[in-house]
């Protein structure tokens, strides 16, 4: 709660008792003036930051070795907010790094950029410089406090108040501490303290000890202690106050109702201020800007737009903190434009800001920029420095901005279509930083994409492993586990996901794809073919089922209709099915039967079906599949001559990734007039082209059969028949929107085909299949295809149309 107050309070406080030290016997080649300098300085100390932050940047631009310069440039922009400004300042190698006081300026950057470890090493670092300052221990205190870890911070905190209780700012700090672990008791103890010692800003501090008065149950004594007027350096403190809270939600481990609360509460601090206040002076200011950041972390994102325009149309400059949760509301509302313009005035304006950068590739990807969107990540990253320089420190430390940058750098191959890319650019960082959570959950992510949900789930192991427990689940765990079929442990740990996090919009996606694919199903088509030949004719087909939702995580009923309608040479026939089935899906695992009645041309009989899908590992899949009366695979015209089939298939499928498949089956048909056809087919799957919008594959086929009765048939019965060739698919992604898009896949196949007794012929076929994807439940297709097949040595060239739906399927 008192965050942003105790940075401003320690830091202006330690960094102007300084900053005239800073380096004062600094070798330098060319040194800025003197004056200009010095005077920029006390400009800055009288509280003109920005002007005086303008002046020395350009003075830096003229003299960039002057490491005095450097040293003032930092602290003043640290006074002013330009964080990561100072933290590119202490970075260069001519920035001095054996000053206490410039180090304490980095670090407070550094944990308001919420970089921990940065700031914990600098702080570590200024109190190797100045160990008679008890303000880096102090800082140090803070970090840990902000990071949760109470027991480390009172044992920093506890030299402090042994040695320095009259110091304001440990009474400040100790009551930050408190707060913190809910020990009001102690708030309202330092409160009282700090009220002897500073009694101008009693207001605010009582309004600090009123709250705690609440916590443990004084309302009415918190009312009457906390006034309702407060001076002009009271509404700063309020400001200062509701910041804190803002601050404090973006860093809390509580739970989203705590989090939620923290944030009503700053919201109505902040909406105090700006009422109590006259328009467009400082304080107000400073409460809108903070104001906009209350509302993204409570989630209200279109507030966060309509507050911005008001103070576009007032034609207030909101500053860059401020600025780049608005980019992240128009983003997260999916608005993309409106965010890419924002994003790229954010990196104008702090061209060495990664996040401001990774926003923007996010911007343009979802603007469907997609070569555009790679080149900005990928410059991001590289422009990153891999760790950050210290002078004095006994080991560099990762710079968590360069990490994240490759982490999307790889992300972004996985959005873009491009999985085997994100694999290979995680690889070599997952290797150089084997521990690091974010780089684990990565590949985690990346092997699910890949089709590999068993490594998966043991990256997944790995990346818990190196988590802080109250940081535990994370919705990673929960999709890995869907993916994998296992929705019974991910529900499991659904409800600690809520609790801490609410409806985040990433949950609410998990969310809906988990409601659709645990919902109703259906699937339907219907198709016109045509042809002058002697076995195909003229047909009409269609297909269809409806599958109700998940019992039980495991089970669903399904009914199944399927109609096809000829006219050929020798006549016309028609059959039909109507079935209902139950499935069962656990675990990669499927199994699944139906039973229903057939009725055609050659009469009605029973007849069932069964089917199951055997997963090993995340490679090997065998499929089964029965059916008493195979309405698939027997010619429609066999009805003419009464003859069915019954018909038992075994598929074996090794799946190395998204870019090789092999798969090889038997199918065996027992036909009624006596006939018994065994047939085998293999192909192989080979992806020769991978780009965010157009992949080529190219599939070599082979296929075979042999019947036990001759040639003279109704139906299409080569005593043996032989075929082997490629067939070529090139898939192109037209248009995309979010969840809609429209896709074109071509298909080209050719290859030699021979039959016993009649030699050898082309076999030749041409597709087009358009998909549109109206939302994530909804698709439809049409696809044409002509093709041309050798049939007792004469070919029948056919043309075919076919249209369909699907409805809660992917």
């Amino acid at each position: 709660m008192r965050l942003s107050r105790l940075n401003r309070l320690c830091g202006c406080t330690a960094a102007a008792s300084l900053l005239w030290s800073t380096g004062a016997l600094l070798a330098q080649n060319v040194a800025a003036p003197r004056e200009q300098r010095e005077a920029a300085v006390a400009q800055a100390r009288a509280g003109d930051t920005k002007d005086a932050l303008a002046t020395l940047r350009a003075l830096l631009a003229k003299y960039p070795q002057d490491a005095r310069l450097l040293a003032d440039t930092a602290i003043v922009a640290n006074w002013a907010g330009d964080d990561a400004y100072v933290l590119e300042l202490y970075a260069r190698a001519e920035t001095p790094k054996d000053d206490a006081g410039l180090a304490e300026a980095a670090a407070r950057s550094a944990r308001n950029l919420h970089r921990n470890d940065n700031a914990l090493d600098l702080y570590r670092s200024a109190a190797r410089l100045a160990p008679e300052r008890w303000q880096p221990l102090l800082g140090q205190a803070m970090v840990l406090t902000d990071e949760g870890n109470y027991p480390d911070a009172a044992a920093h905190m506890r030299p402090l108040l042994r040695d320095h209780l009259d110091e304001p700012d440990v009474e400040s700090g100790e009551a930050y501490l408190c707060s913190r672990q809910g020990d009001y008791a102690c708030v309202i103890d330092m409160d009282q303290r700090l009220m002897e010692h500073r009694l101008r800003e009693s207001a605010a501090i009582q309004c600090d000890m009123a709250t705690a008065l609440v916590h443990v149950g004084g309302e009415t004594l918190g009312e009457d202690t906390c006034p309702q007027t407060e001076t002009r350096d009271d509404r700063f403190r309020l400001e200062a106050k509701g910041a804190e809270r803002v601050r404090w939600i973006e860093t809390s481990t509580g739970t989203w109702a705590q989090k939620r609360a923290e944030g009503e509460e700053a919201l109505k601090l902040l909406d105090r201020v700006i009422a109590e206040s006259t328009a467009k002076d400082d304080i107000w200011k400073a409460a809108e800007f903070d104001r906009l950041l209350a509302l993204y972390d409570l989630r209200r994102l279109r507030e966060v737009i309509g507050a911005y325009d008001q103070l576009r149309a007032q034609k207030i400059d909101v500053p860059t903190y401020a600025l780049a949760s608005v980019a992240g509301a128009y983003l997260t509302l999916r608005q993309p434009r409106q965010a890419e313009a924002l994003y790229k005035l954010l990196v104008n304006r702090a061209p060495d800001n990664g996040e401001a950068w990774g926003g923007l590739a996010y911007a343009q990807m979802e603007n469907e920029q997609i070569g555009a969107s790679l080149e900005t990540v990928d410059q991001a990253y590289q422009d990153a420095p891999a760790r950050l320089r210290a002078q004095g420190l006994a080991s560099l430390p990762f710079n968590e901005e360069h990490v994240n940058l490759g982490t999307q750098v790889s992300e972004m191959r996985g959005n873009a279509g491009m999985p085997a890319q994100e694999y290979a650019r995680l690889e070599p960082m997952l290797a150089a930083a084997p521990a690091n959570q974010s780089l684990n959950r990565a590949a985690a992510m990346s092997y699910l994409a890949r089709g590999w949900p068993q490594r998966a789930m043991a990256q997944e192991r790995i990346a818990d492993s190196d988590a802080q427990p109250d940081s535990l689940p994370v919705l990673e765990d929960a999709e890995v586990l869907e993916a994998a079929g296992k929705r019974d442990p991910a529900d499991a740990i659904l409800p600690a996901l809520l609790l801490r996090d609410g409806n985040s919009p990433p949950i609410d996606r998990y969310l809906l794809d988990r409601a659709i694919e645990r919902g109703w199903q259906a699937d339907a088509e219907t198709g016109y073919e045509r042809s002058s030949g002697k076995f195909i004719g003229t047909t009409e087909h269609s297909d269809g089922h409806v599958y109700s939702p998940l019992a039980y995580n495991r089970w669903r009923a399904f009914v199944h209709a399927l109609g096809d309608t000829g006219d050929f040479t020798r006549g016309s026939a028609y059959r039909s099915r109507t079935a209902v089935g139950v499935s069962y899906d656990y675990e990669r695992e499927s199994v699944w039967v139906e039973a229903g009645g057939d009725t055609g041309t050659a009469g009605t009989v029973a007849a069932g079906a069964l089917g199951a899908d055997l997963n090993y590992g995340d490679n090997w899949t065998l499929k089964i599949e029965g059916d008493t009366d195979n309405v698939a695979e027997v010619q429609l015209i066999a009805e003419l001559g009464k003859v069915r089939a019954r018909s038992a298939t075994v598929d074996l499928e090794w799946r190395q990734n998204e870019l090789r498949d092999i798969s090889a089956g038997v199918e065996r048909l027992l036909f009624s007039d006596g006939n018994q056809r065994t047939a085998i087919s293999g192909e192989w799957d080979q992806r020769v082209w991978t780009s965010p919008r157009v992949q080529v594959t190219v599939t070599p086929e082979l296929s075979s059969s042999t019947n036990s009765e001759n040639e003279n048939r109704i139906y299409f019965n080569p005593k043996a028949d032989f075929s082997f060739g490629p067939s070529t698919t090139a898939h192109w992604l037209t248009w995309r929107r979010y969840n809609r898009s429209l896709t074109l896949d071509f298909t080209a196949y050719m290859a030699p085909y021979w039959q016993q007794n009649y030699g050898m012929g082309p076999a030749v076929s041409l597709a087009a299949e358009q998909r549109w994807k109206v939302n994530k439940r909804f698709s439809v297709f049409g696809k044409e295809t002509w093709d041309s097949q050798p049939y007792d040595g004469s070919n029948e060239p056919y043309t075919s149309l076919v249209f369909g739906l699907k409805w809660g399927q992917q």
